[in-house]
């Protein structure tokens, strides 16, 4: 099985350097999904790669929409186009229905198909997407009733965390933490924690250009209260904030998807509690009272409260933790979902594969 790789680029050392330093526990695995999936991977590198013209009008061009017409150029070399992010895959899937390429099977995997734009762009194109992968059950319900995508063609998983990377580390939890940028609602958080004797670390840690100007307003801001500070955390300095903290906040603006996630998944590794706002599309991995603790969006007396429980309550932290890592250990392992995928992938390569023979 040979496997073209459609992922948002991230910029990301050589596969031998990022393999060296996945070896060394210097940051998370990101290989896993080349190496299980003998994949492709199609990057800026691969990119350079192309033939001299596609090379030469790609240089004009963003990246995701270089990628896009790459893939379609050279996509029918593969037995299976694996896309993630729906900015990558819906477009990807557009081309091929506007000029009738439907011989090779794509699977795309996204977080957020069901609103906006992108519930009507799926609503053109799913014909062209052989199978949905989806991890948010408030996503995957909208996509089955408001976009109308049959639900034979949804596998609904769950999301991962590198639980060999993140893990217990034997720490003094001496501050609390919270990382992440996307739809976040720091303001809150701020009021929450002003004149209280406890110290947050704020590990904003994407290059994305609209969090990055975020980071610089917060960097300007005159009345930041004095026990918290931000900035962005390498991989392994983030584990040790992770693990010097009692428990995690991640206080989020409304959304219907499953913002968070991520930092979540690695606070609950680590055997960290976690407290969220409760928005709409969160609600998939935090078990109220048992790995964490809701609070209202927007409410900073709630999160106030909230943090000064589990920083007086450490053993109930510690409970609260040691639960949330159990639950990560059974259902969110990297290794599973990549399995997950995989599993996926070859069930519709079998589709396909029965289909040709029966003359469909």
């Amino acid at each position: 099985m040979k496997v073209l790789a459609l992922f948002h680029d991230i910029p990301r050392p050589d596969f031998d350097v990022l393999k060296r330093l996945e070896e060394e526990d210097q940051t998370p695995r990101a290989t896993i999904f080349t190496t299980v999936f003998n994949a492709d991977v199609l990057d800026r590198k691969m990119l350079a790669r192309a033939p001299r013209v596609r090379r030469a009008i790609y240089k004009f061009l963003p990246v995701p929409i270089a990628q896009i017409i790459e893939a379609f150029c050279i996509f029918r070399r593969y037995d299976l186009v694996l896309s993630w992010q729906e900015k990558i895959a819906f477009p990807f899937a557009l081309l091929c229905k506007l000029t009738g390429s439907n011989s090779v099977p794509h699977v795309a995997m996204c977080s957020w198909p069901g609103s906006g734009v992108k519930a009507r762009m799926l609503r053109l194109v799913h014909s062209h997407i052989d199978r949905l992968i989806l991890w948010s059950s408030v996503q995957r319900d909208r996509v089955i009733r408001r976009v109308g995508v049959p639900p034979s063609k949804i596998s609904f998983i769950n999301y991962f965390v590198d639980d060999k990377f993140f893990r217990p580390l034997d720490r003094e939890t001496d501050m609390i933490c919270s990382v992440g940028s996307e739809m976040r609602d720091f303001p809150t958080l701020f009021e929450a924690l002003r004149g209280l004797d406890i110290r947050c670390h704020i590990a904003a840690g994407t290059l994305n250009v609209k969090q990055t100007r975020w980071i610089r307003k917060v960097d300007r801001m005159t009345d930041l209260p004095p026990n918290i500070t931000v900035g962005r955390k390498q991989p392994t300095e983030l584990r040790e904030l992770y693990a010097r903290s009692r428990f995690v906040v991640i206080p989020l603006r409304p959304s219907d998807t499953d913002n968070g996630i991520t930092c979540i998944l690695e606070a609950m590794a680590m055997g960290k509690p976690v407290i969220c706002s409760r928005i709409e599309g969160q609600v998939d991995v935090i078990k109220e009272g048992e790995t964490g603790i809701f609070v209202p969006v927007g409410d900073a007396p709630a999160l106030r409260a909230a943090i000064e429980y589990l920083w007086n309550h450490p053993a109930e932290a510690e409970r609260m933790g040691k639960e949330g890592l159990k639950y990560v250990l059974h259902y969110q392992r990297l290794d599973k979902f990549v399995g997950d995928v995989k599993r996926i992938v070859d069930e519709v390569l079998e589709e396909r594969k029965r289909s040709r023979q029966s003359g469909r």
